[in-house]
Formats: C-alpha cells, sequence, structure tokens
C-alpha cells in the first residue's frame, strides 16, 4: 500500500485525520486564549470523536507530526516570544515561526482532501490536492496567500456553542469575491481555507505573514457575506450529544 504523501510503497500506519487537540477549544487554555474569554470557564463536554484513517508511512507521518507538535506548542505552549495583541477587530498573535505553522495549515486542507472516511466529507481540489502534496512533501511552505487560512475568533454570544462544534472542511457554496474557499471548525474556531489559481488577488493581512503575525479575526454579529454564511451552517446543525 502507498503512502499517499511519499507515494512510495511502505507499511502505512493509523493516523488521526485531524490532530486530537483540535477537537477543543484552542482559546480555553490559560496559556493562550484564556483571556480573550468573556465568560466564566466551566467543564465542557465529551469532545467529538477523533478520526482515524491508514493515510501516511511511519516517516510521513512523523514529518506531520513535527508541523502538529509546533502548532500545539503556539497555542499550549510556554514561549515567551509568542505574544497576543488585541488590535480592535482581530487579535494578533506574533513571534510564530512561519514554515511550521504555515505548512500545519497546509496539511489540514489536504489531509481532508485525500481523506477516503466516511466520517469527511468529500471535498475535490483538482489539480491542487497534488500541488498541496508536493508542497508538503518537500516542506515548502509558499507565500502566506497560497493555500492560506483565514481564522476567526468567535463572538460571545457563540463562543460556548462553538465548544461543542467540531467540523472538517466543506466548499462554501459559490465563491467568496472570486475564489474557492473551505469551511471548517476547529478548536472553537472558524477557519476558511482558500485554494484559488490566483491567490495573489487575497490581500495579504488576511493570512499569517512570513514575519510570524498570525491574526485571528473577531466574529461579530450580525455578519453578511460567507462570514454570514458561518452563522446560518452553524445554526443548522445539532450540538453534539454529550452522551456519546
Amino acid at each position: 500500500m502507498s503512502c499517499r504523501l511519499c507515494k512510495e510503497e511502505r507499511p502505512i500506519v493509523k493516523s488521526h485525520v485531524f490532530p486530537e487537540w483540535l477537537h477543543g477549544p484552542l482559546y480555553a487554555n490559560k496559556r493562550r486564549f484564556f483571556d480573550l474569554r468573556t465568560f466564566e470557564l466551566k467543564r465542557r463536554g465529551t469532545p467529538p470523536k477523533v478520526i482515524y484513517e491508514e493515510l501516511l508511512c511511519r516517516e510521513c507521518e512523523q514529518q506531520f507530526n513535527k508541523w502538529e507538535g509546533y502548532a500545539h506548542e503556539v497555542f499550549f505552549g510556554n514561549d515567551p516570544s509568542i505574544k497576543i495583541r488585541d488590535c480592535g477587530d482581530r487579535f494578533d498573535l506574533t513571534g510564530l515561526e512561519y514554515a511550521p505553522f504555515k505548512l500545519f495549515q497546509m496539511s489540514l486542507i489536504w489531509r481532508a482532501a485525500t481523506s477516503s472516511s466516511p466520517e469527511v466529507p468529500t471535498i475535490y481540489l483538482g489539480p491542487h490536492t497534488e500541488r498541496l502534496r508536493e508542497m508538503l512533501k518537500r516542506e515548502r511552505p509558499g507565500e502566506s496567500r497560497e493555500y492560506g487560512a483565514l481564522l476567526m475568533f468567535p463572538s460571545p454570544s457563540i463562543q460556548k456553542v462553538m465548544e461543542h462544534f467540531f467540523e472538517p472542511p466543506k466548499r462554501l457554496s459559490g465563491r467568496t469575491q472570486g475564489h474557492t474557499a473551505y469551511k471548517a471548525v476547529f478548536g472553537g474556531l472558524f477557519w476558511t481555507f482558500f485554494v484559488s489559481n490566483h491567490s495573489e488577488m487575497l490581500p495579504d493581512e488576511l493570512f499569517f505573514a512570513r514575519n510570524g503575525r498570525l491574526p485571528v479575526f473577531k466574529y461579530e454579529l450580525p455578519t453578511t457575506g460567507f462570514i454570514g454564511e458561518f452563522e446560518r451552517y452553524l445554526s443548522s446543525l445539532d450540538p453534539l450529544d454529550d452522551q456519546k
């Protein structure tokens, strides 16, 4: 059986399609996003089930684990060089390393497109799946707008509900200002992945930058456009059953 990243015929390991720690709220951690919350911390219900699948060989799994480990450190670690600043319409995290975090973001949408698990919605990226695979294999993060992810922090009115949701990427209906985009809920945050042949037209300030700045925009109600579609999408879902 061949590895879906390196394409080599090697023993395949059972991997999580998405990191387990993305199934809970990133902002509940005392060292990173605790101060962003506007309500008292309370015990959460049972987290969503982690999705496993045979995708990668051990060598490629270790490569992905390296990026996931760094991203986990960004949100849950004690690195004093990583700072958070309230910029009004967004929070800026600064002091991040560009390559490992950007590759981590790219790996999420690639895994979603590559997975054949029935628990992961089928998304078709066309030739971008192969391009992403090559970039990940060669550890090339590309420019900030290439397969960039826009992160949004939920408004106080839906933060508590958001703790109970985990949703793999699904394509947004239509196009977002001419670009194909995929919505997801990871770690209690909204993620929008842009997959486009003309990404150079996207504003740089929306995405994780080479200087180590990660913007997390504030999701405020009421909203319109593709952010408003997130609101309608979320309201159509049923909360997870804590008894499962």
